[in-house]
């Protein structure tokens, strides 16, 4: 029997979305760690920005559907990949997580793919 969290305890809000700016040529995707970056509205933000959650949909209105709890797999950067167990982590402003240097949102990792840079945690 394959160990799967998919799915569980996810819970899903809408946002605004707002496209990377400042020549930046990373669009918003669905997988990509996004953080608040105005009321309403999730973006890639900046390093070290709080983590809002994952990006599951997007829509031709400019709407994203963002999983804000439960068991998500996201991309990681950074030298350091997030140790399994509870750790703080923030946006890296390209999509992924990172091991937050200050702060940051307490997440379990539950799984970590060194090869791949993925993560499985729970927001």
């Amino acid at each position: 029997m394959d160990i799967s969290f998919a799915g569980i305890g996810q819970v899903a809000a809408t946002f605004e979305a707002q496209e990377p700016t400042g020549g930046s040529v990373e669009r918003l995707e669905i997988g990509m760690a996004v953080t608040l970056t105005a009321a309403n509205t999730v973006g890639i933000g900046a390093a070290d920005g709080t983590l809002c959650g994952v990006i599951l949909a997007l829509e031709k209105d400019g709407k994203a559907t963002v999983q804000v709890d439960g068991f998500a797999q996201v991309g990681y950067s950074g030298a350091t990949a997030p140790a399994v167990g509870w750790a703080n982590l923030a946006v890296d402003g390209a999509g992924k997580v990172q091991v937050a240097s200050t702060g940051g949102r307490s997440c379990l990792v539950v799984q970590v793919d060194t090869n791949a840079q993925t993560a499985v945690i729970k927001l």
